[in-house]
């Protein structure tokens, strides 16, 4: 492992290239190192992805675009030598491009009278081929006889991920140790090394999607499994096969997804933990889908989901013969949800939550949730959330029950949490 870290820090050492993207008096101004390059253009949502309408001008070893934009959201990438596509590796954001790859973003405002790209000082000094995150968690139990914390449960863990910016290829390893009290355990959480180019991809991963148009409620074994992947896209249409090893077997994966218009519908098909068979489709924001399990019907979701507005799902799930009918709704700062859970046989057991929040500054929410089911057991959670894009940490402090509106056995302790999560 420690060979396989050693190559791959090299690696980034020879391919590392500046850029960054930032206003000046008003301009936009693009700027990417590469003193091979013969040419490089900019291409993106600002010039219909032209690959010969924005051409930089060479300036000792940097090359340089300047723009004039207007406010909006725009996203982009540097095309060397008339082939060769480059995200940036200082992109203030970045979202998932049809190629299995993704897109730098960037976000302009206008903010009192003057231009400014939203994040982009909070990225200025960082290392975009490498980020991490730190996570720490506290869970105490409230003892009843007492009326004091007892028991408590300390984790830690910290995730690195690399992200070298190499010619045609989307590799990353994300590596890091987790603690459960006292013990600490370093591992692997994730790889994949693929070779793109525009129609297809293929390469090996490892716990790591590698499909950028995975969208089923079906869990995707991608991320639970080790295998090779092969890719295809053209216009809307995507489908790929990947084979994996499980308990040294081979399983294999397959799927589809197309779209048009309004409408996209997707096809999966995997023999990993059963023969499985997903079928997914969606309409104006509409969407069901329907899962077979060794060829016998094994559930059936359907709902409407309006982004950071308001949706509604039902699942009907064969093995328990349960129903789940979950819903949420969003009104300015006011945020409110619900689901309720039902057992079609024997007792019919029932169960139900109702929860909420407001969201204070648009950094502070409180919130919390109310729980009964019919077995007579009734339970609360309280809240406190502290996350905002200006302030790096994220806090979360919560008391009451551990509510699961799915789960028949219901855990009638209370206890103290508390977590903190930082990226950088």
């Amino acid at each position: 492992m420690k060979k396989i870290i050693s190559v791959i820090l090299f690696s980034l050492i020879i391919v590392f290239t500046f850029s960054k993207v930032y206003v000046e008096d008003g301009m936009v101004v693009f700027e990417y190192e590469d003193r091979t390059a013969n040419s490089v253009f900019v291409a993106g949502s600002f010039n219909n992805w032209s690959t010969s309408a924005w051409e930089m001008e060479y300036y000792d070893g940097v090359w340089v675009y300047i723009a004039e934009l207007q406010p909006g959201v725009y996203e982009y990438k540097y095309v060397v030598n008339g082939t060769d596509w480059y995200e940036d590796p200082e992109s203030p954001d970045y979202v998932p491009d049809p190629y299995g790859g993704r897109n730098s973003k960037f976000e302009l405002v206008l903010e009192d009278g003057e231009l400014k790209i939203v994040g982009a000082e909070a990225r200025e000094d960082k290392a975009s081929i490498i980020s991490g995150k730190y996570e720490f968690g506290l869970k105490t139990k409230l003892e009843d006889d007492t009326v004091f914390f007892a028991s408590p449960q300390v984790t830690n863990e910290v995730v690195l991920s690399i992200n070298p910016n190499i010619q045609n290829a989307d590799l990353e390893l994300k590596i890091g140790a987790s603690s459960d009290n006292d013990s600490f355990q370093f591992k692997v959480y994730g790889m994949k090394a693929l070779w793109m180019q525009e129609h297809i991809s293929l390469g090996a991963f490892y716990k790591t999607t590698i499909n950028p148009n995975y969208n089923f409620d079906y869990e995707n074994p991608e991320t639970k499994l080790p295998g090779f992947g092969f890719l295809f896209n053209y216009a809307d249409l995507y489908a790929g096969v990947d084979l994996l090893t499980q308990e040294n077997k081979v399983k294999f994966l397959t799927f589809a997804d197309c779209s048009f218009y309004d409408f996209r519908v997707g096809l999966l098909f995997d023999t990993v933990d059963a023969t499985s068979l997903v079928i997914r489709g969606e309409a104006y924001d509409f969407f069901t889908e329907f899962n077979l399990e060794d060829w016998e019907f094994n559930s059936v979701l359907a709902g409407y989901e309006k982004e950071d507005s308001f949706g509604a799902s039902f699942l009907y799930a064969a093995l328990d013969k349960s129903l789940t009918v979950k819903g949420f709704g969003v009104y300015k700062d006011f945020d409110l949800d619900g689901a309720v859970y039902y057992e079609t046989e024997e007792d019919n057991f029932y169960a139900f939550k109702i929860g909420g929040g407001y969201t204070l500054l648009e950094s502070y929410r409180i919130g919390g949730d109310l729980y009964f089911n019919g077995e007579g057991k009734s339970g609360f959670n309280l809240s406190f959330k502290l996350e905002s894009e200006d302030f790096p940490v994220k806090v979360k402090v919560g008391f009451g029950n551990d509510i699961r509106v799915d789960a028949k056995p219901f855990d009638p302790d209370k206890y103290f949490t508390l977590s903190v999560a930082a990226e950088f």
